[in-house]
């Protein structure tokens, strides 16, 4: 019997919608994107920009009760398609997290805040 996707998660994930820009590895445009939720592991973005599995993004996205935004580096680890009751995405693993990002993320999953 194999597990679901969310049995396989590393990271608990917290609801989090917010403005995403991205620029891929060739640095080929920035795109403007929603997130749906994240993790320390990881981000999922409301997208039908096909972007290709293993593909490096650039990542910049803005935290509760913080003004500067995260900077992060991840890998496109899936692409769904939309279904009767998903959108379509993206879904991101980040890679080499700063002290400072994997401190702000800690914060925010721990906490309590919900969007603005």
């Amino acid at each position: 019997m194999s597990k679901s996707p969310v049995d396989r998660r590393l990271h608990h994930r917290k609801q989090h919608m917010t403005k995403v820009i991205f620029e891929d590895e060739l640095g080929d445009g920035l795109f403007y994107v929603n997130s749906t939720d994240v993790s320390l592991g990881g981000v999922f973005l409301e997208s039908d920009i096909p972007v290709k599995v293993g593909t490096m993004l650039l990542l910049s996205f803005v935290l509760p009760d913080h003004k500067r935004p995260v900077r992060v580096t991840g890998q496109v680890v899936r692409m769904t398609a939309r279904a009767k009751e998903t959108s379509s995405g993206i879904g991101v693993r980040f890679l080499g997290l700063s002290e400072m990002a994997k401190r702000r993320l800690e914060e925010f999953l721990n906490s309590n805040s919900k969007n603005p």
